[in-house]
């Protein structure tokens, strides 16, 4: 019979313990070590991981809902240049390793400014892969099933280490992070997002309920959340209107309401549901969330990038923590 032959991306450079790993039968090897590739995905890892209930049930249950081409929005895209403060023509033609794809929202954006991607998720990458298929760019990324926290990639490879959302959901954030920026070239950018440490976060409903609500079977979860949904959109609907009221809704209140937000404006009050049960799920159901502390990011990223990276700063909020090249 002959060689099953692959077509993975040129850009995506896989090795394992030091060495080159080649496509042979379908698959990756290194002559010795073998790993499968389906449907033109190399898999690292089971298809089962932590990851599993919690992040696997939101591709499942909502899996275009945050792209932006389906939601008709541009929140996406904002985003993603509001927080790199990059232009949109920065990514174009650079190759870009994106830690943590989930249904691909972010890749779409990456892949619309030009970029050519490595997407990387622990499981489920099959969906983003599904998402994106029709994409006008789609032989420009790479999807990938393997953890982030050991990456099966060259290092010094790319151009943008990009790791948006995913950091402070892994076992060891700081583990994490410093092994992510190994990939960045010696010339390369780096853009990592992190939860906010800040004391107004750590205050937030989800940090006093997480301990119980991510022992709970994630479809009981889901349905509770659903239940409680449509009552609890119409109250903090009232509740937001004032500063006390929105502040009593952070602390105590768990749906994340964003009908007086600005990007879904024009949106559906249904939508507007259902992108609430999607966060709040979100927000209460993983295994791990361990937001870092600016000066853990930056101490890291300087012992890591050794002066060898551009410059970066850590940007900080109430809300979130970046660690960013600057331009």
């Amino acid at each position: 019979m002959p060689s099953k032959k692959t077509t993975l991306a040129p850009f995506a450079q896989f090795t394992y313990r030091g060495k080159a790993l080649q496509e042979k039968d379908g698959s990756l090897t290194d002559g010795k070590t073998t790993f499968p590739v389906r449907d033109g995905i190399p898999r690292f890892t089971p298809d089962q991981s932590y990851s599993t209930g919690n992040f696997s049930k939101l591709r499942e249950n909502h899996a275009t809902l945050q792209l932006d081409s389906i939601n008709g929005t541009t929140d996406r895209l904002n985003t993603i240049l509001n927080r790199t403060r990059w232009p949109r023509d920065f990514f174009k033609g650079k190759t870009v390793l994106e830690c943590g794809c989930g249904a691909g929202p972010d890749t779409e954006i990456l892949l619309d400014l030009g970029a050519k991607v490595v997407s990387v998720d622990i499981a489920g990458v099959d969906i983003a892969k599904r998402n994106l298929s029709k994409h006008p760019r789609a032989d420009h990324v790479q999807f990938v099933q393997d953890s982030i926290a050991n990456l099966h990639l060259k290092p010094q490879s790319f151009d943008v280490v990009f790791c948006h959302r995913v950091l402070q959901h892994t076992p060891d954030p700081a583990a994490t992070l410093k092994h992510i920026l190994q990939f960045v070239k010696k010339d390369g950018y780096l853009f990592v997002h992190s939860y906010s440490s800040s004391r107004f976060q750590m205050r937030r409903w989800k940090y006093a309920l997480l301990p119980f609500t991510n022992k709970l079977p994630p479809v009981l979860l889901y349905k509770i959340i659903q239940f409680y949904a449509w009552p609890t959109f119409y109250l903090t609907n009232f509740t937001n209107k004032t500063k006390l009221g929105a502040r009593f809704n952070h602390i105590f209140v768990p749906f994340l309401n964003y009908r007086s937000s600005k990007k879904f404006s024009q949106k559906s009050n249904k939508f507007i549901v259902e992108y609430g049960v999607h966060d709040t799920f979100d927000a209460l159901s993983p295994p791990y969330d361990q937001p870092l502390t600016p000066e853990q990011m930056e101490k890291i990223a300087q012992k890591a990038l050794g002066g060898t990276a551009r410059k970066f700063d850590v940007y900080k909020d109430t809300g979130m923590t970046l660690l960013r090249t600057k331009l």
